[in-house]
């Protein structure tokens, strides 16, 4: 087998065996040496590929887990589901590492393997940290504890220079300064030491943890030589892709026409794509422009309240729980009930009713005192809020008021700081009172009253319609819209290469011994 593949094999079955996975029918020696794939002449035993197989289905058992909380089962039906997608990985892998060698790319330069050679010590590195975080917490060694034992006051503070860096040449003159006076050295008793485990025993337990996972210093440096080598192999695959002008002002008048028909059949997608921050080129018709000066609630009041509202949430839930749990025990039949399972059920039901009370008691309680802080914090800021609109309604710049008065920080920040918030009817991203108040405005310019919304006071400002149709087509679009495609024509040149690649090898597989 390949020198570069077996490695990645052998390093994957001693992660495997080090994290507990066990490989169905492993100890099967005669069995699992059997070949299951020929590729150039190089075999491809049962063991590597049970090895593989196994590792893939950890990876994916983890990304999910990771990704979506689903947990996937390790039994062999689902270890079995990975076999063909493993061997195609394998075969591609050997592929891959023949043509590297065919076209030159293999073995590395000195300088190439140098670099991969220093790339697998600066990650042996990380990992030796990563592991004593994750397999030795709280171990101090010998020399660590007698280096902050003896630590010196002035090695302390040394960090922190600040006030003497502050004087000034007249302040602080040669005459005038005061030497500090040089502080002991902390003497330590090797008895005095708890510690037990010195920096090269720690060093040494770490290293075969390493080992057994199976990160050493060797799969570093073969794993950075694959990506080299695949790096060249995709940069000989796409030398001569390229996208034209043409192709790519096709792509936007493509694009145009797609958003077009989504946008005006659906005008609401087109402010939802420009708030997700997609790429937009072309806009319906019925938008506005409208800016927002936000009055907000003080953050000690909006705390208050944030805090209530989460004590009523939690309240509701419970009384909505305990009502369901009642209109349960009053659908019950109780006729056939003797006198003991009777009583158990009274004495459920009026301590589901005692609970109830209790719920609707701290709801009825909770919703005053929201009632009543809503009403003070909004006392509070009310003043600034008619100052602010007093100056608004008088012509005074709104941008400026804005900067000083205004709370919404998605004022600050383009496009939304040049052109406000998009705005159209049916938009359901605002609240009921944001979006009436904006869609009332009836001329570009116009200023609203003072809107009352949970956030605050809001001014609202008319700012502008936003022109309908395609997007300028600029360089900047050109050229953005040009880099994607050429990524994807790239893409797909390397993958065709690879297919063609693996197609054109001497690839025997053996399906009935993967059994």
């Amino acid at each position: 087998m390949k020198k570069g593949f077996a490695l990645l094999v052998m390093l994957l079955a001693l992660l495997l065996l080090a994290s507990g996975c066990n490989l169905v029918g492993y100890d099967e020696a005669l069995d699992n040496a059997q070949v299951v794939a020929t590729v150039n002449g190089t075999d491809v035993t049962k063991a590597e590929w049970l090895v593989y197989r196994d590792y893939m289905a950890n990876y994916y058992q983890q990304y999910y887990q990771q990704t979506y909380g689903v947990n996937l089962p390790l039994d062999d039906e689902t270890l079995a589901n990975y076999g063909d997608s493993a061997l195609e990985e394998m075969i591609e892998s050997i592929v891959l590492e023949d043509k590297a060698e065919e076209l030159g790319f293999l073995p590395l330069s000195d300088e190439e393997a140098a670099d991969a050679e220093a790339h697998a010590d600066s990650m042996v590195d990380l990992y030796k940290q990563l592991v004593r975080y994750q397999d030795f917490p709280g171990i101090e060694t010998v020399e660590e504890e007698y280096a902050r034992l003896t630590a010196t006051p002035d090695e302390a503070s040394e960090a922190t220079p600040d006030e003497a860096s502050e004087a000034t040449p007249d302040e602080a003159t040669p005459d005038e300064a005061t030497p500090a006076e040089p502080q002991p050295t902390p003497t330590i008793a090797p008895e005095d030491l708890t510690a037990t485990i010195t920096d090269a025993e720690l060093d040494a337990m770490i290293t075969e943890r390493m080992e057994a996972y199976g990160y050493t210093r060797d799969y570093f440096i073969q794993s950075e030589t694959m990506d080299v080598q695949n790096d060249k192999l995709r940069e000989y695959a796409i030398a001569d892709v390229s996208v034209s002008d043409d192709e790519v002002r096709a792509k936007f008048d493509s694009l145009v026409e797609s958003q077009k028909t989504s946008y005006d059949a659906t005008p609401t997608l087109y402010a939802t794509a420009v708030n997700n921050g997609s790429d937009v080129y072309y806009a319906p018709e019925g938008y506005r422009g409208v800016k927002n000066l936000l009055i907000g609630l003080e953050d000690d009041d909006q705390d208050a309240l944030n805090e209530l509202n989460s004590t009523l949430t939690t309240a509701q839930s419970m009384l909505t729980s305990v009502q369901g749990q009642l209109d349960d025990l009053d659908a019950e039949d109780t006729s056939e009930y003797d006198e003991e399972a009777l009583a158990a059920y009274q004495e459920q039901k009026d301590a589901l009713t005692e609970q109830k009370a209790e719920a609707e008691a701290t709801i009825a309680d909770t919703q005053k005192q929201i009632d009543e802080t809503t009403e003070a914090a909004f006392a509070k800021v009310l003043p600034q809020a008619e100052e602010a609109l007093a100056k608004a309604q008088a012509g005074e710049d709104f941008d400026a008021l804005i900067e000083t008065y205004g709370d919404d920080s998605g004022m600050r920040s383009e496009p939304a700081k040049t052109q406000g918030y998009l705005i159209c009817d049916g938009l359901s991203l605002y609240v009921p009172e944001f979006q009436d108040a904006a869609m009332a405005l009836e001329n570009v310019g116009d200023i609203s009253d003072l809107v009352k919304t949970d956030y605050g006071y809001h001014i609202l400002k008319y700012e502008m319609d936003i022109p309908s149709g395609a997007v300028e087509y600029t360089d900047e679009i050109a050229e953005d819209l040009k880099g994607d495609m050429l990524t994807e024509a790239q893409d797909a040149a390397y993958e065709a290469a690879v297919t063609q690649w693996v197609s054109e090898a001497d690839v025997k597989t053996y399906p009935k011994r993967m059994k």
